[in-house]
């Protein structure tokens, strides 16, 4: 195996430790680690990017139910939306990909970049004065709509869309931490898979990532990002300082925008 492949799939179980306690799925950062690291095509990092977000998600939501940080009855009502939004999603990707090619998708990738950042950094400054939590019933079809848009991002993206669902728990429904991530996983958890099973009936693309990888990675990865996720979210709630995640997340993040950036401007 290739160092840079070591490399790469070494970043994978990083952030899908380090970054499940933020109700964020990673796909922000593994779409770069596929593209550029692995060199796959954008189609296929776009997969590769929901099967590992699917797993972050399925391990994080465990466990943050296990502890209490979710609610089933907004993520029931999220999921109304998120779900065909994520099907609608992964053809308007075929469509971008098709008629612009890659930097359709960078541009939007970096449009999601430039949000997660900037919201991250403002829920951080805001912390310290939370207000009282809203009930979900005030706020139905804010939040349905706000779902909707995770949903196609998922799609297009290849992210699970926790850093709008985040937003959402966040901003609308004035969650804590905790409560907010569990929440967006439990979301992510049913839309990502959709938007995964999308893209490998209608891009067909599956037996293109199987020839590159075999299947035995196809299965221990997956696996080692769950266990990861899990891990990491459980230790990490209890343990970890969320600060310094969250600011290690922040730059990771930023050096995939400036990537992208410096895409935009060798087009020049």
């Amino acid at each position: 195996m290739e160092l840079i492949t070591i490399f790469a799939v070494t970043c994978l179980f990083i952030v899908a430790a380090a970054f499940s306690p933020l109700g964020l799925g990673g796909g922000v950062l593994y779409v770069p680690i596929f593209y550029y690291l692995l060199e796959w095509e954008m189609q296929e990092a776009v997969v590769g990017s929901l099967c590992l977000v699917f797993m972050v998600a399925l391990g994080s939501s465990l466990a943050h139910s296990k502890s209490g940080y979710a609610d089933h009855k907004v993520a029931n009502i999220g999921r109304t939306t998120a779900i065909p939004a994520a099907i609608i999603g992964v053809i308007l990707s075929g469509l971008l990909l098709s008629s612009v090619g890659d930097i359709g998708i960078k541009l939007l990738a970096a449009i999601i970049l430039t949000f997660v950042i900037e919201r991250t950094i403002r829920n951080r400054s805001s912390q310290t004065n939370r207000e009282q939590e809203v009930n979900i019933s005030q706020k139905t079809n804010q939040y349905r709509i706000g779902s909707a848009f995770a949903g196609a991002a998922s799609g297009i993206l290849g992210i699970g869309g926790g850093a709008i669902l985040v937003t959402l728990n966040r901003s609308i429904l004035k969650m804590d931490a905790n409560k907010s991530a569990g929440t967006s996983y439990l979301i992510g958890v049913t839309i990502v898979p959709v938007a995964l099973l999308s893209h490998i009936l209608i891009n067909k693309n599956f037996s293109t990532i199987l020839e590159s990888t075999g299947i035995l990675p196809i299965i221990i990865i997956p696996l080692m990002a769950l266990s990861c996720a899990f891990f990491g979210a459980k230790y990490a709630i209890k343990y970890f300082s969320k600060t310094i995640i969250t600011w290690v997340f922040i730059c990771a993040v930023s050096i995939s925008l400036l990537r992208y950036i410096w895409d935009f401007i060798s087009l020049i």
